[in-house]
């Protein structure tokens, strides 16, 4: 007949575990006791850790140790929770191959699994946490969760049913958890960091694909943050007691163990925003291809008007051009008849000589001679007066010379204006 015997772990409680042991138990767990060396730790946990509540171990009266599960009436010859060590030691082997941190909320789920999984949807409501645009935030809600108390403290109940926090270092009791205040920090300094990107893709969803930091600054002083998480919606992944991994809806409460369920909602999101951005895109491109339509318009009508604006003024121009030319005729005409007038003045009757052909046919104006005639006459009376002045100089003075010569220049002015007014 089997006999029952209490069990931590792989081993019965009978004796310490010997080397011989703690190797067989690594191997099976698939630890070289050469190569990882340093994964003995899992052993360890391995062997102190307590089965599940249904389940017991019991030995045969070949000495075979079985476990039983009280609840399915499972007789099995593996440890339940080996499983579950088999795969923190590939997660951890993976993290190394890969060279990326192991995510700690994963490894102490795995040592110890969150048995009511209502636990993380209450503790992320008590803290304040939204659901809905806090997703990314959830890991801290559980980490509350999975942490136990500190050292010197325990968790009593009152009389009056409430739940009381023992400190048995100074022997005072709170009804707040110990570590609110340290989680509470925690939360605060994640939602003060950059929002990650979430992501659909495939790689996303393998365990142990999110580093979840739980400091600010590394080593070499720069922030630390998780950059991509997995789209999930409104599900966690978390761990059972056997090691399988599950996805819980903190909104329905319903529980998956395919990956595909919770990147529906995601996915569905993702259309709808990509549909958004193609109709507002579209919108957009219809009000440029409007807005560029009126501003070609526009800048016809400005270009049309312009060119309107030329023409007026070219108009104008050849307008202004022909009646300056018009005028420059008259004025040739009219100084040609001048001209032969005054080739006239002191003519002998029957006597015809042509005195200003060449004024004539050199095609200046009247006006123009004038002006001309003017400025030599005024140099020519100059250089007289200047030639007389210096023939006084040189010559014996005459009280009659300066007032003779004025008078005589008088006499010519006078007689060549009158002139001038007979010809005009």
């Amino acid at each position: 007949m089997a006999m029952a015997i209490a069990l931590h772990g792989g081993l019965p409680q009978k004796a310490d575990s010997t080397a011989e042991q703690i190797v067989a138990i690594g191997k099976r767990l698939g630890i070289d006791p050469l190569m990882d060396s340093d994964l003995t730790w899992i052993v360890e946990e391995y062997i102190n850790a307590p089965l599940p509540d249904e389940w017991s171990v019991v030995r045969a009266p070949t000495g075979e140790i079985r476990y039983i599960n009280s609840r399915t009436r499972d007789n099995v010859v593996d440890n339940p929770i080996e499983p579950r060590y088999r795969k923190l030691v590939v997660i951890i082997r993976s993290a190394r191959r890969n060279k990326i941190p192991v995510d700690e909320v994963t490894l102490m789920e795995l040592m110890d699994p969150i048995e009511r999984a209502a636990d993380v949807k209450e503790m992320a409501e008590y803290m304040g946490v939204d659901v809905d645009k806090e997703m990314h935030l959830v890991w801290v809600a559980k980490l509350a969760v999975i942490e136990s108390l500190p050292e010197g403290w325990e968790e009593t109940a009152a009389v009056d049913g409430r739940a009381l926090y023992v400190n048995h270092a100074d022997g005072s009791s709170t009804e707040d958890h110990p570590l609110d205040t340290y989680f509470r920090e925690m939360l605060e300094r994640e939602r003060g960091k950059r929002a990650p990107y979430y992501s659909t893709m495939p790689a996303w969803y393998c365990e142990n694909s999110v580093v979840r930091y739980r400091n600010d600054r590394a080593a070499d002083g720069h922030t630390l943050r998780t950059e991509v998480v997995p789209a999930t919606g409104s599900f966690v992944d978390m761990f059972d007691l056997y090691g399988n991994r599950y996805w819980y809806d903190l909104r329905s409460e319903r529980i998956t163990f395919d990956a595909d369920d919770l990147r529906e909602e995601p996915a569905a999101l993702t259309i709808q925003r990509i549909f958004r951005g193609y109709r507002y895109r579209k919108d957009l491109y219809a009000m440029h291809w409007a807005a560029k339509k009126i501003g070609t318009l526009w800048r016809t009508k400005k270009f049309q008007g312009v060119l309107r604006g030329l023409n007026v003024s070219r108009d104008q121009a050849a307008r202004c051009m022909q009646g300056m030319w018009r005028t420059r005729v008259a004025r040739i005409t009219n100084s040609k008849t001048v001209f032969e007038r005054l080739g006239r003045v002191g003519q002998r009757r029957g006597r015809k000589t042509d005195k200003t052909a060449g004024l004539q046919a050199s095609g200046y104006s009247f006006l123009v001679v004038r002006r001309r005639v003017t400025f030599l006459q005024r140099a020519l009376r100059k250089w007289i007066l200047h030639k007389v002045v210096a023939e006084m100089r040189t010559a014996k003075p005459h009280p009659y010379d300066f007032y003779i010569v004025r008078r005589a220049a008088k006499v010519i002015q006078r007689n060549w204006r009158a002139q001038l007014l007979r010809s005009g």
